[in-house]
């Protein structure tokens, strides 16, 4: 690490306590930013990551894309170009050291619009691409980040300079270490493109019956040639996608719309209450109404 790379995680630190008064997830009056700080290590969690930047400014944390571990600390980044369910938990916190982390949200329109203006200065990718990489920080990268954080001092300026920020920031992720990788999800020919759109049609219709055929039709794949590149790049298939989207909106749903589990599970598209259950206490480590009276008493 670079003394210059030091001195600015040390100062973006410096710049964003004060932004985070308490413990846990923090909406800033960026929406598109989340703050976290956390003084205590946790559990494995179930969550869908929406297509998102993650920055690391202190501490540790595994995410895991099915049985794919990603290590994720200081300096380093999550790149997350497609909606995608996936597991994590804090490994390095302590009240002396707390986690510390941003998430900003990736606009997908405005960064296809990057992609057409850059042209031929993003190769395209050679290696295989993924729902979730990691890349690390460079001086470029952090110094856009520090100056998007000193936005949340000037709330007045949000609506002018975030904008000019925000294209800043993905300027400087096409032109990082993954920018190839997220370059493809962008072009139409790319197996990238094809399997985000394979992912926006199971996003949509994830409670209806689940229908290769139809799916390999409209990315014009062959139903093999299709499994193959939306395990590649998301480390499931398909049908565990799809289980996975419909488990995390039923918790969704009882947790915030108060419905029982069996109303949830036909909801979000199962058949069988015996079945849901089952498959919910594998993906959350519990039964579905233990699951929420668990989630409720530590307050989420």
């Amino acid at each position: 690490m670079s003394n210059l790379i030091e001195q600015q995680l040390e100062q973006l630190k410096a710049q964003l306590m004060p932004h985070l008064p308490e413990y846990g997830m923090i909406q800033s009056t960026i929406a598109d930013l989340v703050l976290y700080r956390t003084e205590v290590t946790t559990e494995i969690t179930p969550v869908i990551y929406e297509p998102s930047l993650c920055i690391m400014l202190q501490g540790e944390k595994e995410v895991y894309l099915n049985n794919d571990r990603i290590v994720y600390d200081p300096l380093s980044y999550l790149l997350v170009p497609v909606t995608v369910p996936a597991s994590g938990k804090v490994t390095k916190a302590s009240p002396e050291t707390p986690y510390l982390a941003l998430r900003l949200t990736i606009d997908l329109k405005e960064l296809a619009d990057l992609v057409i203006d850059l042209g031929g200065r993003v190769e395209r990718s050679k290696e295989q691409v993924k729902a979730i990489s990691v890349g690390r920080v460079d001086e470029a990268l952090l110094s856009a980040i520090g100056r998007l954080v000193q936005l949340l001092d000037k709330p007045s300026d949000i609506p002018v300079l975030y904008p000019l920020l925000k294209r800043e920031i993905l300027y400087r992720l096409l032109l990082g270490d993954l920018g190839s990788q997220l370059r493809d999800f962008m072009l139409l020919d790319s197996q990238g493109h094809r399997i985000s759109k394979v992912i926006e049609i199971l996003r949509k219709k994830f409670n209806e019956p689940l229908r290769i055929k139809d799916l390999a039709d409209e990315v014009h794949l062959s139903e093999s040639a299709l499994f193959q590149a939306f395990k590649a790049v998301t480390a499931m298939s398909p049908l565990q996608y799809q289980k996975k989207l419909r488990l995390n909106e039923a918790r969704r749903i009882m947790l915030h719309e108060g419905l029982e589990a069996a109303t949830a599970s036909y909801k979000v598209g199962y058949e069988s209450p015996s079945q849901f259950s089952r498959e919910y206490s594998r993906l959350f480590g519990a039964p579905p109404k233990a699951d929420i009276e668990r989630v409720r008493s530590q307050g989420g």
